[in-house]
């Protein structure tokens, strides 16, 4: 069987840089958690709405006829060299990553383009140009999987291989993932060193983007099997990998000093700080537009932080208030009503605090 082989990419680093959409005023904290929108392979700066998710459907397989639910499961019979499963590799297609989801689907909110995300999407260029393994971590909600998503936003979605787990997974669970993203026909191998060798030759047909969500419940193992798979990559076709996670996926990387002296670029997000909430919510959604920066001073005090997910469930709370109520804008009234739904035990804990 012939195999064509792989058409190029457009260039994707330092030769297709980003731009920013709304404008920056400053830098107060660096990597302070917001939102923003890379320019990828020259396409253009787009306003979506919030995503703080990281969550999406899975990547399409293009082989026709063939869909996830078709898929076999490991055999528990031995399998020699001569029948192990023949490789399709993901066909070229116009068919790009797209939009990250949105959380909620909140109607109406946008990017805001801070120095923060800037910088991730260009971390993420790099990683990619240099086919190198990076981390990115932080605390929940502060939109880690969605700047990840929005850098790969014009990315062929034949080459974005996205690993996402509801639980602590094993290097088994790898390999199996891995053999359903790259559409492999057949069944896969029952001996892991045959299956590693199935992907090892899979992967190195395109330069891959193995992008590893909720990265916090990686093991070392599994940490070190995908170290092991880009380590016996070569040039160009070496994956390029994206850790993204909790503290605790910083955390086992750095403790072990074969894996952290592989890690390019090591990237923490953090929340807002007071001032980056009032140049940033009233751009995130109009409900806030033209909120008085007292009444965005009491839903950050009272307890939306500077956590974009808090935000967008408040807001989404707001939104209900106000149509119910038939208002035209959101008032303190309203806002203590949304947070009291968006954050139940708050008043318990304060309490709680203030009696200790």
């Amino acid at each position: 069987m012939t195999t064509l082989p792989p058409a190029p990419d457009p260039p994707f680093g330092r030769a297709a840089r980003i731009t920013r959409g709304h404008p920056v005023r400053g830098r107060e904290r660096p990597l302070a958690a917001a939102w923003t929108i890379a320019r990828v392979h020259g396409a253009s700066i787009a306003d979506m709405h919030d995503a703080t998710t990281g969550h999406r459907p899975p990547l399409p397989c293009p082989a026709p006829g063939r869909t996830h639910a078709t898929m076999t499961t490991t055999k528990d019979t031995d399998m020699t060299d001569t029948d192990t499963p023949q490789t399709t590799p993901r066909s070229d297609q116009d068919e790009v990553v797209g939009e990250p989801d949105f959380y909620l689907n909140l109607t109406d909110a946008r990017i805001v383009a801070t120095e923060a995300l800037l910088e991730a999407s260009e971390n993420i260029a790099d990683t990619i140009e240099a086919r190198a393994m990076s981390c990115i971590y932080g605390d929940a909600g502060l939109g880690k999987t969605f700047s990840v998503l929005a850098a790969l936003k014009e990315v062929s979605a034949e080459r974005v291989l996205l690993l996402q787990f509801r639980s602590r997974p094993t290097p088994r669970d790898i390999r199996q993932e891995l053999f359903t993203e790259l559409c492999i026909e057949g069944e896969p191998p029952s001996h892991p060193s045959e299956f590693d060798r199935l992907l090892k030759r899979t992967l190195a047909r395109k330069p891959y983007v193995l992008v590893c969500d909720e990265a916090q419940q990686f093991s070392r193992e599994c940490f070190e099997f995908v170290r092991h798979l880009w380590d016996t990559g070569k040039g160009k076709t070496r994956p390029a990998v994206l850790f993204v996670g909790g503290e605790e996926a910083y955390k086992t990387l750095y403790s072990e000093p074969a894996l952290a002296s592989r890690i390019y670029i090591w990237q923490e997000f953090a929340p807002m700080e007071a001032g980056e909430v009032q140049k940033n919510i009233p751009l995130f959604h109009p409900v806030w537009a033209n909120a008085s920066p007292e009444l965005i001073d009491y839903v950050y005090e009272e307890g939306a932080g500077g956590t974009f997910r808090v935000w967008s469930k408040i807001t989404y709370h707001v939104l209900e208030g106000m149509k119910r109520r038939g208002l035209e804008e959101v008032d303190e009234t309203i806002a203590r009503w949304a947070i009291r739904r968006a954050l139940p035990h708050r008043r318990a804990r304060r309490t709680q605090q203030d009696a200790g």
